[in-house]
């Protein structure tokens, strides 16, 4: 496991922000799903394939991070299983997977309730068919949704539907498949409303992430947002771990404020650009030299007496 994921994962862990990513997708920013309301789940999901009985080969798929839901809707209690996966590249088969963790969800729930009557043996009053499947007429199933949050200022170009992945375009065709679409949390397409109805420290995040290619724009946002905007360690580590920013807290602290981050970011930059100048100033008199007086890269190098051990990192560039 890297190191991106294993901050994201720890990141998104914490109920409140699993809570605020799924309020933002689901609900606009509203508090719908409270933390308290939230019951860690197995994030893996095993399953023998639904109908196989026990000859079946088992199926396991570990999801990033799974939650169960348990709310009051309409003076009636509510039940749904909520799964985040973290990205910080874009995953060109994302429906695909996310169906299957979605369909193990499903088929582990009719196991269960197969399981349940066969241990309860309440066979009475129930036809073959409910026997022979397992799973009665009254039986339910609780609602899944996976939503995939991507910690990357890169647009998504890659498929949002299974549709969109079959090689075929026949439209009669298409219309006989079942769909499935790619629930997304990406910071390019969440407008500044929407990431400023986050009620954690991810609405920061999310907006560092989606300016973070812009230096000026995200000046701005800080300038709107406020000076005092602080950065955690955990949020210093997803954005150090996934857009390489290059963040630092002073020991004494437990984070750094935004406007100190920035500051950063912008330093390091501008090092970055007068080293990345230097070697390409270098690269140019080496090229220059070997053009004029017909000289090899390594005999360019030594009359510029450049050290033996940047060497080699301006031959792969030469």
């Amino acid at each position: 496991m890297g190191k991106a994921d294993t901050v994201t994962k720890n990141y998104m862990k914490q109920n409140n922000v699993f809570a605020d990513a799924f309020n933002m997708y689901l609900y606009n920013g509203r508090q719908i799903i409270r933390p308290e309301q939230l019951r860690e789940m197995d994030t893996a999901a095993l399953s023998i394939p639904y109908g196989t009985g026990q000859a079946g080969a088992p199926v396991q798929k570990y999801r990033d991070v799974f939650r169960g839901v348990s709310a009051m809707e309409d003076g009636t209690a509510a039940y749904l299983l909520l799964g985040i996966e973290n990205q910080t590249e874009i995953h060109y088969a994302a429906p695909v997977r996310n169906l299957l963790y979605d369909a193990l969800q499903y088929a582990g729930q009719a196991e269960t309730a197969a399981k349940r009557h066969r241990d309860a043996k309440d066979y009475g009053g129930h036809t073959r068919g409910e026997f022979l499947s397992g799973f009665y007429r009254e039986d339910r199933l609780l609602p899944v949704i996976t939503l995939v949050l991507l910690f990357s200022p890169e647009e998504w170009n890659g498929p949002r539907t299974l549709r969109e992945m079959m090689a075929v375009k026949d439209d009669s065709i298409l219309s006989l498949l079942p769909d499935y679409r790619l629930h997304l949390l990406a910071p390019s397409e969440l407008s500044e409303e929407k990431l400023e109805k986050s009620e954690t420290s991810l609405g920061n995040v999310l907006s560092f992430i989606k300016y973070s290619e812009d230096s000026a724009q995200l000046k701005n946002w800080m300038d709107k947002k406020g000076a005092d905007v602080f950065l955690g360690r955990q949020e210093i580590d997803v954005l150090n771990a996934c857009i390489n920013v290059g963040l630092k807290a002073d020991e004494k602290e437990e984070g750094v404020k935004m406007c100190e981050a920035i500051r950063q970011m912008t330093e390091e930059a501008e090092v970055k650009g007068r080293a990345e100048g230097r070697e390409e100033s270098k690269l140019t008199d080496i090229r220059s030299l070997m053009e004029t007086l017909r000289l090899t890269a390594e005999q360019a190098m030594a009359a510029l007496k450049i050290p033996e051990r940047e060497q080699a990192g301006f031959l792969d560039k030469l």
